[in-house]
């Protein structure tokens, strides 16, 4: 079964094991989201911090950090400052029921995700292994040696696992219900009274572990909403009104505060980066 990596923005399709690398200043365009695979996130460098559903986790360590399919995450970097990542995701389907110790090797993602701590040079070690199953063309060779990843993994988070700070129920909410009523109007003080809190108590939680504001989240979370209908060919009109900007001149405006640049001009760029 093939996977499109939409939520991610790679524009492309998959099947059963795929790769991807990360290299640089800006932090990606990422909200709290899931997905139907497995991930891996093997985090080089950077200062940052991981947003699980009941924990969040800061550092600039290396770590691994895993989730099985639909569990809801979020990763955010530090701007300014050199971000180095590599994901390695797999299909459900990839590991097959047949093989031995798969639920043994799958339990290492968690019942919610889980953050490995890693050294330097056991981080390069995961980065060789990572990079050994990237070259591999044969999908029975890929799985001896995503098993041989995965096992590492075990033993390792059996002697070490970063500790995790609670992540507030306040902050979790508020982000699971913007990924649901992102095209509706959302107002602070109305969001702080449904989720049973003040609102100054959710505006001061929601900066301090998620990185931003809640208007600059929610109009990142419903720009990259808005692009691929854009991509596609929808109006600024329609797809502001798909994606709860109300009309085409807030829309721009969300672009030009965002990427300095208006939504036409993002598209040309984008095309250029492809050619």
């Amino acid at each position: 079964m093939a996977v499109e990596l939409n939520n991610l923005e790679f524009g492309t399709r998959w099947t059963e094991f795929h790769t991807d690398y990360y290299e640089g200043y800006l932090p990606n365009m990422s909200d709290y989201h899931m997905h139907e695979y497995y991930e891996i996130s093997l985090i080089l460098s950077g200062n940052v911090k991981i947003l699980l559903p009941h924990s969040v986790q800061t550092g600039t360590e290396c770590r691994l950090v895993l989730t099985r399919p639909m569990t809801s995450h979020l990763i955010v970097c530090e701007p300014n400052r050199l971000y180095k990542r590599l994901n390695l995701l797999f299909a459900g389907d990839f590991l097959s029921d047949d093989l031995p110790m798969r639920n043994q090797l799958l339990g290492v993602f968690g019942k919610h995700g889980k953050v490995v701590l890693l050294s330097q040079e056991q981080a390069e070690d995961f980065l060789k292994l990572a990079e050994e199953a990237k070259r591999e063309t044969d999908p029975f060779r890929q799985r001896l040696r995503l098993m041989i990843f995965l096992s590492k993994v075990a033993e390792l988070s059996k002697k070490d696992e970063r500790s995790a700070e609670t992540l507030p129920s306040c902050v979790s909410d508020a982000l699971s219900y913007i990924q649901e009523n992102y095209q509706s109007k959302i107002v602070a003080d109305e969001l702080a009274w449904r989720l049973g809190v003040g609102r100054t108590t959710l505006m001061t939680s929601f900066k301090r572990y998620t990185g931003s504001t809640l208007n600059e989240y929610l109009t990142r979370y419903r720009l990259k909403q808005a692009i691929p209908l854009l991509r596609n060919g929808e109006t600024r009109q329609s797809a502001a009104e798909a994606c709860g900007f109300g009309d085409a001149c807030n829309l721009i405006r969300a672009f030009r505060r965002c990427f300095k640049v208006t939504p036409g001009q993002y598209l040309k760029s984008e095309n250029q980066k492809t050619i």
